[in-house]
């Protein structure tokens, strides 16, 4: 059954065949196929995200030294040698694991710091709640434990991931202070030069609710609104 757009491109090669001469013909053609993905492209790419899927539940469960690529090809469904023609190693793959689930949140933070129009300590407030949302959303608590357990046996992967995420924060929140002294809202402190004070509390509450959440929960809620109060009043003159 031919579609609207299946006689649309007959009726436009008939049109070119006739009036046009051939090479041009297959140089329209060739342009068209390039700019279309190919169905093969298409599963490429979701075998992909399954494979980075996969990994991240993989690295939570098991975390970096005993999850293997093979247990990962099993959970993602794919056949144990595939997967070697996405990711050559484990490090690999928990970098793109950190791309899919950490770039979009940061890339986000930067651009709304940079439109933002308010004041330093309405964006300050705004970066904190968005940084607990991350920390805390879905399995996020167990890739921080996972990055804190592990970093110190894999320079590799904390070097990625202090460029990559830590080093970025920092700046964020130093640039958001300055932009608060500027102002006259915040007094010159060295907090601004000692960003871990006001971002580890946050990290220390997804490791609180992953390891001691029975025992005693945590109302993250509340604990996040005090965490910026004290921060806040830090700051403030």
């Amino acid at each position: 059954m031919l579609t609207d757009w299946s006689v649309s491109f007959i009726i436009f090669t008939v049109f070119v065949k006739r009036y046009l001469d051939l090479q041009l013909l297959e140089a329209l053609l060739e342009a068209i196929t390039e700019q279309a993905p190919s169905k093969r492209e298409h599963q490429k790419e979701a075998r992909r995200n399954a494979i980075i899927d996969a990994g991240f539940q993989e690295f939570s469960l098991q975390g970096f030294t005993a999850t293997k690529l093979d247990d990962v090809a099993v959970r993602a469904g794919i056949g144990k040698g595939t997967i070697y023609l996405y990711f050559d190693n484990k490090e690999s793959l928990f970098e793109e694991v950190v791309r899919k689930n950490l770039f979009p949140a940061r890339d986000e933070a930067l651009s709304h710091a940079t439109e933002f129009q308010g004041t330093a300590t309405e964006l300050l407030t705004i970066h904190f709640q968005r940084m607990y949302e991350i920390l805390h959303k879905d399995e996020m608590p167990q890739l921080v434990a996972l990055i804190m357990g592990e970093a110190s046996r894999f320079p590799k992967i904390a070097d990625f991931f202090f460029k990559e995420i830590v080093r970025t924060n920092q700046e964020l929140v130093q640039g958001i202070i300055q932009k608060g002294i500027e102002s006259g809202e915040f007094r010159e402190s060295a907090i601004k030069d000692f960003t871990q004070i006001l971002i580890a509390p946050a990290m220390i509450s997804a490791l609180w609710r992953l390891q001691f959440d029975t025992y005693s929960p945590l109302d993250i809620d509340a604990y996040a609104s005090t965490h910026l109060e004290f921060v806040l009043r830090g700051l403030s003159k």
